[in-house]
């Protein structure tokens, strides 16, 4: 259990939905995860605009604040998660086994983003039982929308990369209640994973929802671009390209790029859009998804396959269990390409490039979100 700022249980002082509002999100560090909405037991929250809002009347449960990622430092969760923190020589995280790995299956490398592991490793989970559900993100024209997949057809359906956040513990409720999910993964960004920890470390968890995860997968992210900002304004506005028509984003080489189905794909040099990014994910230090229990993302590999970091002790089961199936070409990462090296530099780019935000916050009087307000007093 972990302690915020709150007293004991059953205090008039415990923080509710008003708090989570004037706090996380009016000064917009709401990361739109959904976990306070999930979480809501008296069913009056809902998510608009990536935001939560009631919809009845507030039971002043508390439930909902105490669910937030952004209430809780990073350390303090790792703490939960792996019983101690990252060494400073721990740049990427705690993890126990770092590897570059690609698909076996090829119509699942002909859908996926780069070598297809996390598709092809919830495949081979689903196929064995090892898991009853996953909590995948699908998009209507590139808007995220959090589904349940229990079939592998359900899960190429979503395979690829969004490059802006959704609701995923929506999805983690829907798995619980409308599919009866028992063993759930969750696939997710640093910051929804986060949340995921965030959820399960809670002095007011909801356990129907808590004990169902089976498995965190969390994705390599140097930032996301909400959808408004960047796809509706910036892709259809400025570029004047249909999302309808956009088959597939990817980012390669410091360049945004957009596939388009039929027609030449167009590019874009990411500082150009940097302006679109959030001040969530201003503030965020996490590149790896240090929380998860396994990460993966395309940089450290060669193009075509994935760096996976095994975490946790359920992390390297799952994984080591789809390498025996032959899921996986699997190869040692110090084999690759530019291997883990880059991951590292990412990592501590992305900590220090955090560290100049919240100091360029303090310096000029601006609020902070609770996990931050310690750190932020000179």
């Amino acid at each position: 259990m972990i302690k915020t700022n709150m007293v004991s249980r059953g205090s008039n002082l415990l923080k509710v939905f008003a708090h989570l509002m004037k706090e996380v999100v009016n000064p917009e560090f709401c990361l739109g995860c959904g976990a306070c909405t999930a979480s809501c037991i008296h069913r009056v929250l809902d998510m608009a605009d990536e935001r939560p809002k009631l919809t009845g009347r507030c039971e002043l449960c508390s439930v909902c604040y105490y669910q937030c990622p952004q209430i809780v430092g990073h350390g303090e969760l790792e703490r939960h998660v792996f019983g101690r923190n990252a060494t400073a020589k721990e740049t990427i995280g705690i993890h126990q086994r770092a590897v570059s790995a690609q698909t076996s299956d090829d119509e699942i490398r002909t859908r996926c983003q780069d070598g297809g592991a996390v598709t092809s490793l919830l495949a081979s989970l689903l196929e064995a039982d090892f898991i009853d559900g996953a909590v995948v993100t699908a998009s209507d024209e590139w808007r995220p929308i959090s589904k349940v997949a229990t079939t592998r057809a359900e899960l190429l359906e979503c395979a690829g990369s969004k490059y802006s956040r959704g609701g995923v513990l929506l999805g983690l409720r829907d798995a619980v209640e409308l599919y009866s999910c028992e063993r759930v993964a969750i696939v997710g960004l640093p910051c929804q994973i986060k949340a995921v920890r965030r959820m399960q470390a809670s002095e007011l968890a909801v356990y129907r929802l808590t004990d169902a995860i089976k498995l965190c997968i969390g994705l390599f992210c140097m930032e996301s671009f909400p959808y408004e900002g960047f796809s509706k304004r910036v892709i259809e506005g400025k570029l004047n390209i249909k999302l309808a028509e956009v088959v597939k984003f990817d980012i390669k080489r410091g360049r945004f790029l957009i596939y388009r189905r039929g027609k030449p794909k167009r590019e874009l040099a990411l500082n150009a859009i940097e302006k679109v990014v959030d001040t969530p994910c201003k503030l965020c230090d996490d590149f790896a998804a240090e929380l998860s229990d396994i990460s993966v993302g395309a940089v450290g590999s060669p193009l075509g396959r994935s760096t996976v970091l095994l975490r946790t002790r359920v992390g390297a089961e799952a994984f080591e269990f789809a390498e025996r199936t032959r899921t996986f070409d699997v190869r040692k990462i110090e084999t690759v390409k530019p291997g883990i090296g880059l991951v590292e530099r990412l990592s501590v780019s992305k900590k220090r490039a955090a560290k100049e935000e919240i100091e360029r916050m303090r310096r000029s009087g601006k609020p902070f979100p609770p996990r931050l307000q310690e750190e932020s007093t000179p």
